[in-house]
């Protein structure tokens, strides 16, 4: 049923035209408001526009330049054009700007958006699930936001309230960091609401699921904000942090929750800005923000097996890690396995990999944290913007039908994440790829040529020569075996690598041991192996071309 609010979108698109010629404030408002645009620019001027913090929505190759999507104010507009930098007005259905399709959507209330605030919304929806629901739901309250709302999660799982939380495999399906996503809040609900409309029907697959784990949900993690893009500006992304403290919030405001994170906070300029204005601008510090420690907070408590963090628009199935490119972390083989890759993806049509290599580089984000520090394997899938044909960049279409297929396109992958909390190091994959005791290379085609991915070699330079293998921490002690000219096995003990000077990979379930082959001369053909748990590695051969005292 259709809905009165939201309403003044119709205004947004005329707002600095109605504005009373003497109210400043209304005035700089209108010239702040935020729209999409395209630019083609050239390698030198994309590193210009990270380094000044401006809001990259995607890129693409055109030609010998790229195409870049862009969310501005008008003077921010205009400084680009300053640096030579032209920018075009996104149109999208009927050649309306983002921001005219927007207000044509909000004319008439919407069919399937709700705010945060409003009769019926997100808030009012968890606390109805929770109360006619008590068997299965627990609604806790795991924090406030600036403005005062609270920041709710709701625990799905058999016997909720006297189950202590954390007490069986876990799984947080998280949503809208970023304000203007919505149909990431939606899909988020809608597969809350899924379990729950399951469980009343009796479905055994879903009852089954709830008796061995426990769901979380967190559809609305920027409350705040969420609602600013129903009441003022529907591109809105950031929390309501009022960074220059003038008592109003306008473009320049704002924290990313999605750079708030400890780690690798303010690793470079180009994860995350320093510009309070940009909207990647990761704030005074790491969980700078009560929103930020609210779920920080959460992930902290209940030891998650697994995060799913939903955000759009793009199309990807992005996992850790996201701080620098080439970064796989040592549990690589259960992300390849629930994720699939380009060729074959767990969701149709999404380009599933590491973060920093299929979108770009982050850093203080949460996927990252939950991995590295709280154990819980993490997703970021960046889903669709409900417009196969056109662009639509951040305003899905309030269609249910679109909105449903979005939710039923994803819907596999985020069970399959569920299915696997019980036994993360093998997981149920929608794409029926088992992971292997030993990895000497990633069975992902994509990573061939990452280090950490593929630990085999064809020629040694040294005795002793250090070999290494991805093995599950199941296996218990693991042994290096190798023979030299096909002579007899010997062995040598392996252990743990403890990581570079930078950097040693997140590793809950794998991790990478290391051992020492010795006694070759030049010319030698040496095979390899390892062998541990009842478990034997396949095998690779290299030739020792030279000694380190030849």
């Amino acid at each position: 049923m259709r809905r009165g609010l939201a309403l003044m979108f119709a205004a947004i698109v005329g707002f600095a035209l109605m504005a009373p010629v003497g109210d400043a404030a209304e005035q700089r408002r209108g010239r702040e408001r935020l729209n999409m645009y395209t630019a083609l620019v050239n390698a030198e001027q994309l590193g210009q526009l990270t380094e000044q913090g401006f809001d990259i929505n995607a890129e693409r190759a055109d030609g010998t330049n790229l195409k870049v999507d862009l969310v501005l104010t008008n003077q921010q507009r205009a400084k680009l054009a300053q640096q030579g930098i032209r920018t075009k007005l996104t149109r999208v259905k009927g050649g309306q700007t983002v921001q005219q399709f927007a207000a044509a959507q909000a004319e008439n209330g919407f069919d399937v958006w709700r705010s945060w605030d409003e009769p019926g919304g997100f808030s009012d929806q968890m606390y109805e699930i929770a109360r006619e629901n008590p068997q299965i739901a627990k609604l806790v309250n795991i924090g406030t936001t600036i403005q005062g709302r609270e920041m709710l999660a709701l625990k799905i799982t058999q016997g909720a309230r006297g189950q202590r939380d954390g007490s069986r495999p876990a799984v947080l399906y998280s949503a809208t960091q970023h304000a203007r996503e919505w149909i990431a809040a939606e899909v988020d609900r809608r597969l809350m609401n899924y379990l729950v409309d399951g469980w009343r029907a009796n479905d055994r697959e879903i009852r089954n699921l709830l008796k061995e784990t426990e769901l979380w949900f967190v559809p609305v993690a920027n409350p705040d904000g969420y609602q600013y893009t129903f009441d003022t500006d529907r591109l809105w992304r950031k929390n309501l942090r009022d960074n220059n403290g003038d008592g109003e919030i306008t473009v320049g405001d704002g924290i990313d929750l999605n750079r708030n994170y400890p780690n690798h906070f303010k690793y470079d300029e180009e994860g995350s800005s320093s510009i309070p204005s940009s909207e990647t601008y990761r704030g005074t510090g790491p969980v700078s923000e009560p929103e930020t420690e609210a779920l920080k907070g959460l992930l902290d408590r209940i030891g998650f097996e697994f995060q799913v963090n939903y955000h759009s628009v793009g199309e990807w199935l992005l996992y850790a890690e996201g701080w620098q490119i080439g970064t796989p972390t040592a549990d690589d083989p259960i992300y390849f396995a629930l994720s699939g890759n380009l060729d074959e993806p767990a969701i149709d049509d999404f380009h599933p990999g590491l973060s920093s290599d299929v979108l770009y580089v982050t850093n203080g984000e949460t996927t990252d944290y939950a991995h590295s520090t709280t154990g819980a394997l993490a997703w970021t899938p960046e889903l669709g913007d409900g417009c196969p044909d056109e662009d639509c960049g951040f305003v899905f279409p309030d269609d249910e039908e679109a909105v449903q297929q979005e939710f039923e396109r994803i819907l596999p992958f985020s069970l399959s994440v569920a299915k696997s909390a019980d036994d993360p190091e093998n997981p149920d994959s929608v794409l029926g790829i088992e992971t292997k005791p030993f990895y000497l290379e990633s069975d992902d085609p994509y990573k061939e040529g990452i280090p950490g991915a593929n630990f085999k070699f064809e020629y040694s330079y040294g005795d002793p020569q250090p070999v290494q293998v991805l093995a599950k921490r199941s296996l218990g002690n693991v042994t290096l075996k190798y023979s030299i000219n096909g002579g007899s096995v010997q062995s040598a003990p392996t252990s743990e690598w403890e990581g570079g000077e930078r950097y040693k990979p997140a590793d809950v379930y794998y991790h990478e041991l290391r051992g020492e082959v010795t006694g070759t001369e030049p010319g030698d053909s040496v095979e390899v192996w390892f062998e541990g748990g009842g478990e034997s590695s396949e095998s690779f051969t290299y030739e020792a071309v030279s000694e380190t005292a030849s």
